[in-house]
């Protein structure tokens, strides 16, 4: 059992065995003496520092907390002996090898680093981009500047294709960095010379290289040139993926958080839904409160709910865990996650499909119910119609304005709700010729059920009343489907038979009802409304109609002139 003890290396705790410290202390204090008289020695032993600790961090882990002695003497190794930078091997050879010096074969090991892309911060004239990609490729910087410069001004496209190289690679801010960007070995040696010789020696290079295209080494230097060309577009273009990926990640995270949430208030009674779309209020919907007049009596909700949540739910929870294991670089897979999501889906997909056909079950069988509703018959021949609405003078204002205000399912629309009935609208009329000289009223009720019985006893229970005072027929723009006969596709229709020769005027508000009426005049059902129009054995045909001939069997002049259209319906 060794002793431990705690130190700190450029900025970087680390907990090191005793002897491994005092080798690592004296390698370093030997370093220190080689550069004493440097300009740039603190900048020196700080990048040599930084160096290190980043070579002791990767050979630490959970598993091994401590440095060894083997890991100190690995890292002299790859940095290598500061008499190399001193120019004093000779005496180093005299005096021995020292306690910290590695011997050859294990340099010789060193396989080097790959040259990297980083923006150069010493050679800049905006982020180093261009000197950057230059250094990578080993060339003068100037041609790529003047590239951009021109794809500035004539293509349009340089400035974002250099917002987005100054975005994904990263500038080099160390001395290390600084020789990875030129492909040189990090080591004690060519730490010393960049920080010491960099600029001289980047002349140098620049010049070597501009002395003879032709000859075998710059022949050789192009080659490695296009070798590295085809690295370094794999390089952009995979750091571009993935910064495309992470923004991808982060959206579908987004939305599955959104939808999960909207899913479990949906089903747990927290949603909402707006009737209206103008200004308006909203309707609370809760898949517990629709439950009972929608799903059979003998399925339960918590059935549906769990169906609910693994049918959806799981596909929501698996979007979020993959965009998160993205986010954050996990590549591991873990396959007990995976099986058991495909397993609880699949459960989810046998719920609903179980569920579906029980609740299809209650629809296999449809029945009407037709009803003659009595009405007075007018005393001067003409009946006039309107709608009463259901709300305040405020929402009536409302409905006029967004005429498919309400929450639809499909055709039926649904005003209101309380503890015992559901209120919809609305009610569809049709106006056809009358077999006898009165007027009469038919509504025709229709519901689906489990057998033609069920639905029948649904289609009557449909409440419906119209209200009439002498010759004025006002219709509720509404029907009641009561709770406990479900929700089962319960629909109205009025039909209103009108004997030949009587008149009948239809005030604005019938815009909500009335449904593709025959008409000898061929006008649509919104031109029909404040008009009068007399019953033929052709169908109605208008009788003040403008720039409409009336029928030369009928004399309008005695006919009298109808009262003002009834208002919508007043507070209090």
């Amino acid at each position: 059992m060794n002793r431990t003890i705690t130190m700190n290396l450029s900025g970087i705790i680390f907990h090191i065995e005793e002897d491994a410290y005092d080798k690592l202390n004296k390698y370093l204090s030997t370093i220190r003496s080689y550069f004493k008289d440097s300009d740039g020695r603190d900048e020196i032993m700080s990048d040599i520092e930084s160096r290190i600790a980043e070579m002791l961090q990767e050979k630490v882990s959970n598993t091994k907390q401590a440095v060894l002695m083997m890991d100190v003497e690995s890292v002299i190794s790859v940095m290598g002996k500061p008499e190399d930078f001193a120019g004093d091997n000779a005496q180093a050879q005299e005096s021995g090898p020292s306690d910290y010096t590695a011997n050859e074969g294990s340099r010789s090991t060193y396989n080097g680093r790959r040259r990297r892309v980083f923006r150069d911060p010493d050679e800049k004239m905006l982020g180093g981009v261009c000197s950057g990609i230059a250094n990578y490729f080993d060339f003068d910087p100037i041609w790529l500047r003047g590239a951009f410069a021109i794809s500035f001004f004539i293509f349009g496209s340089g400035f974002l294709l250099y917002i987005i190289l100054w975005m994904i690679i990263p500038e080099a801010k160390t001395t290390a960095e600084k020789l990875e960007m030129r492909g040189e070995k990090v080591d004690v040696n060519n730490i010393g010379k960049a920080v010491n010789d960099e600029f001289e020696d980047f002349k140098k290079r620049m010049k070597g290289f501009g002395d003879d295209v032709s000859s075998p080494e710059n022949k050789a230097r192009i080659k490695s040139s296009a070798r590295r060309a085809t690295e370094f577009v794999g390089d952009v273009f995979h750091n571009m993926i993935k910064v495309v990926g992470k923004i991808v990640a982060v959206f579908l995270v987004f939305i599955g958080i959104i939808l999960m949430v909207g899913l479990l208030a949906t089903i747990f009674g927290k949603g909402t839904i707006n009737p209206f779309y103008g200004p308006g209020g909203s309707i609370r919907f809760s898949l517990y409160e629709y439950s009972a007049v929608a799903l059979p009596a003998d399925l339960s909700v918590e059935l549906v709910v769990l169906g609910l949540v693994l049918f959806l739910g799981v596909p929501l929870l698996m979007v979020i865990y993959n965009g998160i294991r993205f986010l954050f670089g996990i590549k591991q897979k873990n396959r007990i996650v995976k099986y058991t999501a495909n397993i609880l889906w699949l459960c989810g997909l046998v719920l609903m499909f179980y569920i579906g056909s029980m609740i299809g079950s209650d629809f296999s069988n449809q029945a009407s119910h037709k009803q003659r509703i009595y009405i007075k018959q007018p005393q001067n021949g003409t009946m006039y119609l309107d709608v009463k609405f259901s709300g305040e003078e405020e929402e009536w204002d409302r409905i006029n304005r967004y005429h498919y205000g309400h929450i639809n399912f499909g055709e039926w629309v649904l005003i209101s709700k309380d503890d015992e009935k559901f209120r919809f609208g609305y009610p569809v009329m049709d106006i056809v010729p009358s077999e006898t000289d009165s007027f009469e009223l038919v509504a025709i009720r229709t519901a689906n059920g489990f057998d033609r019985k069920d639905a029948l006893n649904r289609a009557k229970n449909i409440e419906y009343s119209i209200t009439q005072n002498d010759s004025s027929i006002s219709f509720n723009d509404f029907y009641d489907v009561k709770n406990v006969d479900k929700l089962r596709a319960q629909d109205l229709q009025l039909i209103l038979k009108v004997p030949v020769n009587k008149i009948i005027y239809m005030d604005k508000s019938m815009e909500r009802i009335i449904f593709d009426i025959h008409n000898v005049n061929d006008v649509l059902d919104e031109d029909m409304l404040e008009r009068r129009w007399i019953m033929t054995k052709r169908g109605l045909q208008c009788i003040d109609c403008e720039g409409l001939e009336a029928s030369p069997a009928i004399d309008s002049s005695k006919l009298s002139a109808p009262p003002a259209p009834p208002a919508p319906p007043k507070k209090g």
